[in-house]
């Protein structure tokens, strides 16, 4: 008994905790039911920085709210930490209100990082001020439009061609930022096209196969610069970004809508008197394939006839009846 340095009788003469009464009463806290003995309140670091975290979570959702949200969710928990550290010296809470704080740091650089000034070239500011901002289009998302992964632009001298008739596959689709250039058909100017217009829009929204080609050519009637997305590019961005992908489809069916008014000028009576192409008995006829004849003589200021059966057309296909 003696060999691990002392004895029985030290032993039982060792006080135990659990025979002492008062130390029982004083060492154990009963669990069992509600507090009876209430602490005086907390330290005023405290109960301001619980303060702050009411207002933080009081703002609105949106960008600067969330801003304002992050900025006083730091100074409470700066509050807590000090209070951690300087008056209770609890070591795991200062740790937790810590780590709080660096998240919401890193939350708020973020959102920072997010509006900083993302500037462009001013061909390519020309087209986001004029098309793409009115549809609300961040220029984070215009950035990732026009970036090296899914576009390219290119230049074209004059005489140059961004398409030849039933050569060039119809598997991509160009915006024109600077220049001029024309629609040919058979060597027959059709209409042109300014910057800010879609080289190729009927085409891109009228393909039926991989192997589709264009029916006209578009020549470069000045030096031309524009840019251009493959097709299969354009469907990947789409998939993660479906709002850019509405608002594309849009544009391409105003900018078909221009090109195709443009195309109506060329409808005449032979008192030389413009038709308009939404009246019903014009639309039935551009779709018929017997009257054919009867609008090729039209576009050479002759009469339509008006003997065709009547048939739904698509607009954005309207234009390649022109075409053809």
């Amino acid at each position: 008994m003696t060999s691990f340095g002392f004895g029985l009788s030290e032993i039982i003469n060792v006080p135990s905790v659990f025979n002492d009464k008062n130390n029982t009463n004083n060492t154990f806290i009963d669990h069992s039911g509600w507090c009876v003995d209430w602490r005086s309140s907390q330290h005023w670091m405290f109960q301001m920085a619980n303060v702050l975290f009411i207002v933080s979570y009081s703002v609105p959702t949106s960008y600067y709210g969330i801003l304002f949200m992050h900025s006083t969710l730091i100074a409470g928990f700066l509050m807590l930490i000090t209070w951690a550290w300087r008056i209770v010296c609890a070591p795991d809470v200062f740790t937790w209100n810590l780590c709080f704080l660096f998240i919401n740091i890193l939350q708020l650089i973020y959102l920072i990082y997010q509006r900083r000034p993302i500037n462009f070239n001013s061909e390519l500011e020309q087209v986001y001020r004029s098309m793409f901002k009115p549809f609300k289009v961040t220029r984070i998302q215009f950035k990732k439009l026009v970036s090296e992964q899914f576009a390219q632009i290119v230049t074209l001298h004059v005489g140059e061609a961004y398409a030849m008739q039933n050569i060039t596959k119809t598997d991509r689709l160009g915006l024109l930022l600077t220049g001029k250039a024309n629609v040919l058909q058979d060597h027959q100017f059709l209409h042109p096209i300014s910057p800010c217009e879609f080289l190729d829009s009927p085409e891109f929204e009228s393909r039926g196969s991989s192997e589709d080609k264009f029916k006209v050519s578009v020549i470069a009637a000045t030096t031309c610069r524009y840019i251009f997305w493959q097709r299969s590019a354009l469907e990947y961005l789409f998939v993660k970004e479906t709002y850019l992908a509405t608002v594309i489809a849009t544009l391409i069916a105003k900018d078909i809508t221009i090109k195709l008014y443009a195309m109506n000028n060329k409808i005449m009576t032979e008192k030389g008197s413009h038709l308009d192409i939404r009246l019903p008995s014009i639309t039935p006829a551009l779709a018929s394939k017997d009257c054919k004849l009867p609008i090729v003589k039209t576009l050479k200021k002759q009469t339509i006839t008006s003997h065709c059966p009547k048939s739904p057309i698509p607009a954005g296909l309207l234009l390649f009846i022109f075409y053809q």
